[in-house]
Order: structure tokens, then sequence, then C-alpha cells
């Protein structure tokens, strides 16, 4: 199940406007060690991709699951580039034009089909170095939790609910990431 929504803000569990003033917002970025070099896409895949299914897993119950733009929708696709294979073929296969502008719902399984593409998303879809277009943020429909892929090469969680965000970034803790807590959360 994989729907095409132009109206995010009757999905999300919570109100965007607030989170993204981060009012009662917790939060932690995962981080690589770049140890002065720079991090490639393929070192950030192969890092953050189990990262993500994991993440997925530990907090999937049941309901859908949406991948949207952060601060502000988009379009999906700016260009013809040949670049997001996988998320391109899913738009043609559906008829949704490049310019679509919304949140793509996902089942849990179809979701976990789309990591790589999603987790490349913020440097892929320009396929050009050092232009990022747009953060994407995956949320559970249910859940006040939001994992942030960002365009700097992290992936950030953020919640209202601080054990929760706590048992998940200790859950995740592995020699790979740095973890560093957002002002104010505390762990």
């Amino acid at each position: 199940m994989i729907e095409f929504k132009t109206e995010v803000k009757e999905l999300l569990p919570y109100d965007r406007k607030q989170y993204l003033l981060l009012n009662k917002w917790y939060g932690a970025s995962f981080q690589l060690s770049n140890d002065a070099k720079e991090i490639t896409s393929p070192e950030f895949i192969l890092n953050y991709e189990p990262l993500l299914k994991k993440l997925i897993e530990q907090l999937d119950n049941g309901y859908a699951w949406i991948a949207n733009h952060d601060y502000k929708d988009k379009n999906w696709f700016p260009n013809e580039d040949n670049t997001l294979t996988s998320l391109r073929d899913l738009f043609k296969k559906n008829n949704i034009p490049n310019t679509f502008i919304g949140a793509l719902v996902f089942s849990k399984d179809e979701l976990l089909k789309f990591t790589r593409d999603l987790i490349s998303y913020p440097h892929a879809v320009f396929d050009q170095k050092e232009i990022l277009y747009n953060d994407i943020d995956i949320s559970n429909n249910k859940i006040p939790f939001v994992i942030k892929i960002s365009g700097h090469m992290n992936i950030d969680l953020l919640s209202t609910d601080k054990e929760l965000l706590k048992k998940i970034v200790n859950s995740n803790s592995s020699g790979n990431f740095i973890i560093k807590e957002y002002r104010g959360t505390q762990l």
C-alpha cells in the first residue's frame, strides 16, 4: 500500500508548525565520525540504511508511515536526472508527475523497500556535489516521533516522548555513530 497525499497536515500525528519550532520536542542526531575526511554517499548508505530499517521495525505499530519534506512541501523531483531510480519508478508506475507536492504514505513493508532512495534523497535528487534539496521526515501515523534524513549526512530522531526517544537512542547506539543530543534534551 503506497498512497500519494497532497494534504500532509491531516496525516501527521503532530502539529508541524510546533514541531518545526521544536516546542516540547527532544532530539538526537546520529552522525558518522568523519575524522576530517568527507563522507561518501556509499559510506552514508552503508551505515544509515541498516539504522533506518531498524528504527522502522522498532517503531512500527501497524499504522501507516508518512514520508514528507521537512519545513515546506516541494516538488518531489524538480528535474529529470537519472537518480533515485526506485523512487522515480514508483512515481511513474502510479502515473504521478515529478511535480507532485505532498506526502508518500507507506505500509511498513513498502517503506522498507525504499529506504535506500529515501536516505539518498537530499543529495541525490540533483546529482551534483554540494547541492542539497530538502530533508525528508519519516513518521508513523500514530506516534509523535520523527526520523529526519538530513542533507548534512546524518539522521536525527525527534519526539515529544523523552523516554521513548531515550529507549530508541540507547538501543541503536553503536561504534559507527556519534550521538549528539539537541539542546535541552538531556537523555
